[in-house]
């Protein structure tokens, strides 16, 4: 009998369970590409990015330790055509470019200056690793996987955490500002000759630049080695060509090898 009556208070209990309003529910991550949507969009558009034939930058390099600061300054155009400078004070100077045709290297240390051709190949590697903005606005098409982890926060600041695998395999770990969808930092493993290094990098003071919005400083922990760049230019007008001229000392180009005549 005992267990008879309480069958009408359970029913009631499920009635009222099932009348009373849903628990609020966390709202779901937003997938990776989505977010990656919101990146570009946030800088500008798809369009915008696309529309870009040409950039310069200038400003200063910022060394642990160091009493006087760098300067950089580089220039890239439509058809691999590239420049880019960087002099620190006592220490040389570092030129590589291309003409579109021609790619060289010019290295100054002291007195002595070195100039060598560089193949097409090598000036178009070191150029995406050099240009920063080139580096944040290919994402799209550097992306082979890109899901997201979860919320994080990078230095303080709420942001949606993604793992990214590029077309090399490396695996990034990118942080996505919650309220503007701008790319605050990536951090990723770097390989090389002496091991593993952990590598931060951080993006900030974003600012218009024509119709799309770009960083306008990037830090770099490498291994406990920081480095700081701090853009005071930066432009989307046409580049004179003669900007990308080779140095005159540059070594003549080898011959190509004749063809034998037909017998």
């Amino acid at each position: 009998m005992t267990r008879l009556r309480s069958i009408p208070l359970l029913l009631a209990a499920s009635l009222l369970l099932a009348a009373a309003p849903d628990a609020e529910q966390p709202e779901p991550l937003p997938r990776g590409p989505v977010l990656l949507q919101r990146f570009i969009r946030a800088v500008g558009s798809e369009a915008a990015v696309r529309s870009v034939q040409s950039m310069s930058a200038q400003g200063q390099i910022h060394l642990p330790g160091a009493s006087e600061t760098g300067r950089f300054e580089w220039a890239v155009a439509d058809g691999g055509r590239c420049v880019f400078d960087m002099a620190f004070p006592n220490l040389g100077r570092s030129r590589f470019g291309s003409d579109g045709t021609v790619g060289w290297e010019s290295l100054q240390l002291g007195e002595d200056t070195t100039v060598q051709l560089l193949d097409a190949a090598v000036v178009d590697q070191r150029r995406r690793r050099a240009n920063w903005f080139e580096l944040a606005l290919t994402l799209p098409a550097r992306a082979k996987k890109f899901e997201t982890i979860g919320q994080s926060t990078f230095d303080g600041t709420k942001a949606y955490e993604v793992r990214m695998v590029d077309e090399t395999s490396q695996i990034h770990h990118l942080f996505f500002a919650a309220d503007t969808d701008l790319l605050l930092g990536v951090r990723l493993i770097e390989r090389g000759p002496l091991g593993p290094a952990d590598v931060t990098i951080r993006f900030g003071d974003w600012k218009p630049v024509g119709p799309l919005k770009l960083f306008r400083t990037v830090s770099i922990n490498h291994a406990d080695v920081y480095m700081k760049l701090v853009f005071e230019q930066v432009s989307l007008e046409p580049v004179p060509p003669e900007t990308f001229a080779p140095p005159e000392s540059l070594p003549p180009l080898p011959e190509s090898p004749s063809e034998s005549p037909d017998v």
